[in-house]
């Protein structure tokens, strides 16, 4: 079996896909190999999957890629929907919203407020247009009424490096890329995203519970689908697997040590998962007319 990442080898993605991968060859009593298909952001992975047979034996590795970029880019022509069949939720994180620790922003307030008194001054940086971290600066953006400038790159190591050097007045990571750099004292978190605080950084507080973003959140997801037409008892056999290997505790502890956190969920409840997550990237597209058309 392959199971395709779209995304580069030692990244994020990729490497809590090989944690899962890992675990579910046992589950499976099969081989699951994982194959880096880059570029596109994320698409060509998943293009590989549509192009593929709708047999069980290809897997594909997704997260918010694989409903918000054919949002933002309507050439992609891959509605998950109709094209795909998600199997089971594998993790969660959630992504982080730093300054250099030498910044005078103490709180994501303070960074607010910088930004209404001098409009597209303060900068954020991410991996690139129709990331979930632009979609999560683009969400601040409209619900704190200020314009945060956005400033894309070609990768995560970039975006480091930036605001490293003090080039950037913050940035969106995911919580597993900012930790290192927080232990360093390097960064200082303003915010993270997720519904909840993070084990992985207690004391900074959920978007949610900062004023003026009460309710506001955006968890990145994993999860690993299958094309659609695929047999419905071998796409549960997948799924089943998949949960079982997420109550491994060494696969828990691995998940965490990246910074994510084990969150598994079978194939329905994982399909009204992401459609509820797709009103909310529907509803940023919207607000904020992003486009990478």
């Amino acid at each position: 079996m392959t199971l395709l990442v779209g995304y580069s080898a030692g990244g994020s993605a990729d490497y809590a896909a090989r944690v899962v991968a890992s675990e579910l060859s046992k589950k499976l009593g099969r081989s699951v190999i994982v194959e880096n298909a880059t570029g596109g952001s994320g698409m060509i992975a998943l293009q590989k999957l549509v192009n593929g047979k709708a047999d069980g034996a290809t897997l594909y590795y997704g997260g918010h890629d694989t409903v918000a970029v054919p949002m933002l880019n309507k050439s992609v022509g891959i509605d998950w929907k109709e094209a795909t069949l998600p199997v089971g939720r594998t993790a969660l994180t959630s992504m982080a919203i730093a300054v250099p620790s030498d910044s005078p922003y103490k709180t994501l307030a303070d960074l607010v407020a910088a930004a209404k008194a001098s409009p597209e001054s303060v900068t954020y940086g991410t991996p690139g247009i129709g990331t979930a971290q632009h979609f999560v600066g683009e969400m601040i953006s409209h619900r704190a009424g200020v314009k945060l400038l956005h400033a894309p790159y070609r990768g995560g190591a970039q975006v480091s490096n930036d605001i490293l050097a003090g080039l950037l007045n913050s940035a969106v990571f995911t919580t597993s890329t900012a930790l290192p750099f927080v232990k360093e004292g390097k960064v200082r978190v303003l915010a993270v995203t997720s519904a909840e605080r993070s084990a992985a950084l207690p004391e900074v507080p959920a978007l949610t519970e900062i004023e003026g973003f009460n309710g506001l959140a955006l968890p990145l997801w994993q999860g690993i689908f299958v094309k659609a037409g695929t047999d419905t008892a071998a796409a549960k056999a997948i799924s089943d697997a998949i949960a079982a290997s997420l109550e491994n505790e060494d696969v828990k502890k691995r998940l965490a040590d990246g910074g994510f956190v084990a969150s598994p969920l079978p194939m329905g409840d994982f399909t009204g998962f992401i459609e509820k997550q797709a009103e909310v990237y529907g509803q940023i597209v919207q607000d904020s007319a992003i486009s990478i058309e």
